[in-house]
């Protein structure tokens, strides 16, 4: 996949790749480079700290999910097949755009509407 091909993600740049990085790692299961991309993000500036620091969590809460496999969690127990990710994505944004006035929730939610953005677009 070329990067032109990539959805347009609520991070930019460097930090972007770094988050691409993660999402990237995350699926293939290669827990110590999701770890780094991690780092990476978070020494990453951002001009609002509560969405980065939403955004982060959501990227931690990922990781720890994918690491216990627990079956309870969203990441584990979710159906990644184009259908049911579209309709996630829709369900995401409409929490984004639904009145969520914290910058922590919108980072929150937006690192997920990410990742399952990063999904659709790598998906046959």
């Amino acid at each position: 996949m070329k990067k032109a091909d990539l959805p347009k993600m609520s991070t930019t740049g460097k930090t972007r790749e770094s988050v691409i990085l993660f999402y990237d790692s995350l699926i293939e299961r290669r827990f110590s480079d999701a770890e780094k991309a991690l780092t990476d993000v978070k020494e990453k500036r951002n001009i609002n700290p509560d969405f980065k620091e939403g955004y982060v969590k959501a990227l931690e809460g990922m990781l720890i999910s994918a690491k216990s496999g627990d079956d309870r969690d969203f990441f584990n127990k979710a159906v990644y097949q184009k259908n049911e990710m579209e309709r996630y994505s829709k369900d995401f944004r409409q929490i984004i755009q639904g009145g969520i006035h914290s910058p922590f929730d919108i980072g929150y939610f937006s690192a997920w509407s990410d990742f399952i953005h990063y999904r659709i677009s790598i998906t046959k």
